[in-house]
């Protein structure tokens, strides 16, 4: 079958939900027919001796496991290709896993991509307008022109900072998170210079502020699963954001001794050497980014989380290492301590077991790192849920993250994967 005759995720879905339901939110035994981005797959058997695919699979709404029996028409299947599965929910070690009974390519185009990644919610003109400001109000020229150089829409870099996830999950893990986290973390910064004054130097803090994650830019690759780059993985965001901006001051002349104070900003903004971070903060704008940076990526984590619920407790997070209360539901009256957990949507109605659901498999020892390490980085974040309309129908109209002919930074390549064959 011709990548032109494969069924698009509508087609795939059929008369079930359309966009699907996220899995995290369907209960042991439900029917799931879905469309997802296989993240890692990779062979085990199962504890009745049989080989299965182990596959990490990603749409939109996070990552979610799945497996099936293996047979040997299976090599087409592996990182970046788009499928459509059918199977059942199953529950295993507090995990929702997906027992596929049947999975096929599917054709997906620009359009569609949307499905797929997720994306901030944030309003990117806001966005792009409060980043114009705080550039604007660095009085120092050339810590303003090491910005412009390094964060205009019109440049490549620019282009992929207003794209790229801020992380590969638990916080901004999205397209464009990165955008929505550095704005959040440079507005924050601000209150923070007006509150102590001469204290601090607030043209060093903002664009210390602006600059500390720019070498996600090049770290997180900004397509399914959001892999982790070559260089990611060999350098780290933090020393390619000192590249980055090292080479942008060379460029503009910005004196030394400035230059060194804000690559120590980008260098330390981790705050603890356990955290990866080369450097410990060792100046007072430093402490503050730092604090502020963790400050800004665990509230949006925590707000995922209790987006899992209406009110009440959400279960446990792994990276949290607890439960969190929903006190207040969108103003509608506050949750108490001890009300019982309330699902955030509900499940779509069917719910027939199409088969007889098969134990967890056992991995083979040989099992690729690859599916290891994609289950260990299995994404607890669940999105917000949809609006009713959501299930019948697409989400309401956002302003486009996604163009056609965006240089470096969208794997397109993934969409002609079997013709390359």
């Amino acid at each position: 079958m011709s990548e032109r005759s494969w069924p698009d995720p509508r087609q795939w879905v059929g008369d079930a939900p359309y966009p699907w339901p996220a899995a995290a939110w369907l209960k042991h035994g439900d029917s799931h027919v879905a469309c997802y981005t296989v993240v890692a797959a990779g062979h085990a058997l199962d504890a009745a001796g049989r080989s299965v695919i182990e596959i990490e699979l990603a749409d939109a709404r996070g990552a979610v496991a799945g497996w099936l029996l293996a047979d040997s028409g299976e090599d087409w299947l592996r990182p970046g290709v788009y499928v459509g599965v059918r199977g059942t929910i199953t529950l295993a070690g507090g995990r929702t896993l997906v027992d596929i009974a049947e999975i096929a390519p599917v054709r997906v185009g620009l359009d569609d991509l949307t499905l797929f990644l997720p994306h901030t919610a944030a309003d990117l003109d806001v966005l792009e307008a409060e980043l114009n400001r705080l550039i604007g109000s660095v009085a120092d020229a050339g810590l303003r022109a090491v910005l412009e150089h390094l964060l205009a829409s019109d440049t490549e870099i620019g282009r992929g900072f207003r794209l790229a996830p801020a992380a590969t999950r638990n916080h901004h893990a999205c397209l464009g998170g990165l955008f929505e986290h550095t704005v959040s973390v440079a507005r924050l910064c601000d209150f923070a210079a007006a509150h102590y004054g001469d204290a601090i130097d607030r043209d060093l803090l903002i664009a210390g502020a602006l600059l500390h994650d720019i070498g996600k830019v090049r770290e997180i690759g900004a397509r399914a699963g959001f892999p982790y780059t070559d260089e990611g993985r060999l350098l780290g965001h933090i020393l390619l954001g000192l590249r980055m901006t090292g080479d942008a001051a060379r460029e503009t002349g910005l004196a030394p001794d400035t230059r060194l104070l804000l690559e120590h900003l980008i260098a330390s903004h981790q705050g603890r050497f356990e955290w990866q971070s080369p450097r410990q903060p060792s100046t007072i704008e430093a402490v503050v980014l730092h604090h502020i940076d963790d400050l800004d990526a665990k509230v949006d984590h925590v707000r995922a989380v209790l987006d899992t619920v209406e009110a009440g407790w959400t279960a446990r997070d792994r990276s949290l290492g607890r439960e969190l209360l929903r006190h207040s539901p969108d103003g509608r009256g506050a949750a108490r301590p001890g009300q019982a957990v309330t699902a955030a949507q509900s499940s779509p109605p069917p719910t027939k077991k199409t088969r007889k659901t098969r134990k967890r498999p056992k991995k083979k020892k040989t099992a690729r790192k690859t599916m290891k390490k994609a289950k260990r980085a299995t994404s607890e974040r669940a999105a917000a849920p949809p609006k009713p309309a959501d299930v019948t129908g697409r989400e309401a109209a956002r302003p486009p993250i996604i163009e056609p002919g965006m240089p470096g930074f969208i794997d397109t390549d993934t969409l002609d994967l079997f013709e390359q064959q």
